[in-house]
């Protein structure tokens, strides 16, 4: 029984590492292309996934006004109700284009200075974990060059938590600045929710308050809503509880999470409205603004891939890989994904919302065939270092290090759109979004152990809990009296697996949870306490492993006795490594 038991173990730990080892590149496909008109070519592409689809609602537009609108699939498949007209799905990280047009509005007016240092416009002494003594400015918040890391803990919550105020928030989550301002590109909804909070401050109205004032009542988006609950818009938060959103074509119900940092990704509109946002983008004279300098403005390079001249940045606008001069936002939230694209010299502009989850199909590759293949020419450099890259976007310090511990070689980029340079001293791999640094091998491999070797210990002591839970269960059938969790035959061991078996779960609470911190805030703690009792535990055990004359322990007996001690450590090293004690 001893020795299935151990094969079973043995062959989990190795499927599971087999897994973790794989990461081939996907074969990449040649693309079917396709011809007619933008409605004859949506209703062609979709027709080619939809089995992959569950809603999907499209707008096609110039400076004259609307081209197509086009719904299709459902917003519940399981009850065959289709998108509509009335239908609203989320914007996703698409809100934080309006956080750039406020602040343009802001600057139109003499109000904000994009060169300024933002402590100027905050309170005094609001931010806390700035490292660097250069200054933050609202242009390195528009392309995401700020310095901080990203912010995991609360971003969503369920509703019928208590919502703070944007300030409260941003000081409760504020993030560590881990590079220096203006030199690294990473992503930032924290950066973002910071410039929507400096739009309060100089404005004197709420984000929400005066996204209605200035964008959506001027435009007539009467069926748009930002707030976190998006009760500022009753009717749109009724239709969104009734929206059923999919991974796929996976059910995950209405989905519908809190974001307390809103001015980040909050919005929720109907096709209709988020054509008539769009369409600002690709009119003469954008509507938006009182002087059409300002957005030229706007729409000039504020970042570039670099030494190129291709823009990478344009206020906060990303540029796209389609077409000649196409740029827009993409959006995700837990349950919908959105895109707005427009481009600039043809006056054109499309956007896309599904109630997918992480959607690529309609939300990526559709826009090739609308816009035509990308003309940019970024030709890699042959001199790029041999190495592992870390994502700047991600958590170095902190809890969350744990989401951070991912790294990538160069040959991950093949086929994406990404230059190379050594600008400031590192050396990084600039994509669409963000960047990848070059990481020291050292930190890099000893990070892959031990959250790998943590992953194996939690299948581990997972596996062997099961086991002997079988064993007990057997043991008990058949009246046995031997013992089996502290007695001669599994000594402290037993009691090792089972302390690994609970700290795991606790810390797949702290680096998984959505609920807010306040309400799991005890784990950290516990987490400390049960490494520490597993470190005197191991120490123990190691004694009396030495101890042990060899006669008294099979060779299976020993192996498994070294893996759970092995594995003991590594959990007492990945806890307080990653500072999930406190």
């Amino acid at each position: 029984m001893m020795k299935k038991s151990m094969l079973l173990v043995l062959s989990v730990l190795m499927m599971l590492v087999l897994l973790c080892s794989c990461n081939s590149a996907p074969e990449k496909k040649e693309e079917k292309q396709y011809e007619g008109t933008h409605e004859q070519i949506i209703n062609a592409f979709y027709e080619d996934h939809k089995d992959t689809a569950a809603g999907m609602m499209v707008g096609v537009f110039d400076k004259n006004g609307t081209i197509y609108e086009g719904y299709y699939g459902y917003s519940d498949i399981a009850n065959g109700i289709k998108v509509d007209e009335n239908t609203v799905i989320d914007w996703g990280s698409t809100t934080k284009t309006m956080v750039w047009v406020s602040v343009m509005q802001l600057w139109e007016q003499g109000k904000i200075d994009l060169e300024k240092d933002v402590r100027e416009y905050l309170p005094e002494g609001f931010l806390t974990n700035l490292r660097y003594d250069k200054p933050v400015r609202m242009i390195d918040l528009m392309n995401h060059r700020a310095g901080f890391q990203e912010v995991y803990t609360d971003m969503f919550q369920r509703p019928g938590v208590n919502i703070k105020s944007l300030e409260e928030t941003l000081k409760f989550e504020e993030p560590e600045q881990v590079f220096e301002p203006d030199t690294i590109t990473a992503y930032s909804n924290w950066g973002v929710a910071l410039a929507g909070y400096i739009v309060e401050r100089v404005s004197g109205q709420s984000f929400a308050d005066y996204v209605h004032e200035h964008i959506f009542e001027p435009l007539g988006m009467k069926d748009s809503a930002l707030a976190p609950d998006l009760m500022d818009n009753k009717s749109v938060r009724e239709r969104r509880d009734k929206l059923v959103c999919y991974s796929g074509t996976t059910p995950l119900g209405s989905a519908f999470y809190i974001i307390q940092l809103y001015p980040a990704g909050s919005c929720v509109s109907t096709l209709k409205d988020y054509i008539k946002y769009g369409s600002c983008f690709v009119q003469d004279k954008f509507p938006l603004f009182e002087k059409q300098e300002t957005f030229d403005f706007m729409m000039t390079a504020t970042s570039y891939f670099s030494d190129t001249k291709i823009t990478r940045n344009a206020h906060g606008i990303w540029a796209l890989p389609y077409g000649e001069s196409v740029y827009g936002h993409g959006g995700n939230t837990q349950a919908c994904s959105s895109y707005i694209t427009f481009d600039l010299k043809k006056q054109i502009g499309c956007v896309v919302m599904t109630n997918q989850a992480g959607e690529q199909n309609f939300n990526d590759k559709m826009f090739e065939h609308i816009y035509g293949i990308n003309v940019w020419a970024l030709i890699p450099s042959d001199k790029v270092k041999e190495g592992l890259y870390h994502p700047a976007r991600t958590v170095l310090k902190g809890h969350f290090q744990i989401m951070g511990a991912s790294y990538v070689t160069k040959d991950t980029f093949e086929g994406w759109y990404w230059t190379y340079n050594e600008k400031n001293g590192i050396p990084k791999i600039e994509h669409m979004y963000g960047d990848y640094y070059l990481a020291s091998n050292a930190r890099a491999i000893f990070e892959i152990i031990v959250i790998y070797g943590w992953a194996v210990s939690l299948m581990f002591a997972f596996v062997s809990l099961l086991v002997k839970g079988i064993r007990a269960i057997v043991r008990k059938a058949k009246k046995s009296t031997k013992k089996i969790l502290l007695g001669k035959e599994t000594g402290f061991m037993s009691l090792i697996i089972l302390v690994l078996g609970l700290m795991g779960l606790v810390i797949m609470m702290l680096v998984t949870m959505w609920f807010p911190r306040a309400s799991y805030i005890w784990a950290f703690p516990t987490c400390g306490i049960l490494a520490l009792i597993l470190a005197a535990l191991t120490a123990f055990s190691l004694v009396k492993f030495f101890k042990t004359p060899a006669k008294e322990s099979s060779v299976i007996r020993k192996i498994y006795n070294v893996a759970a001690i092995l594995f003991a450590v590594i959990n007492v090293v990945f806890v307080f490594y990653l500072n999930l004690w406190h």
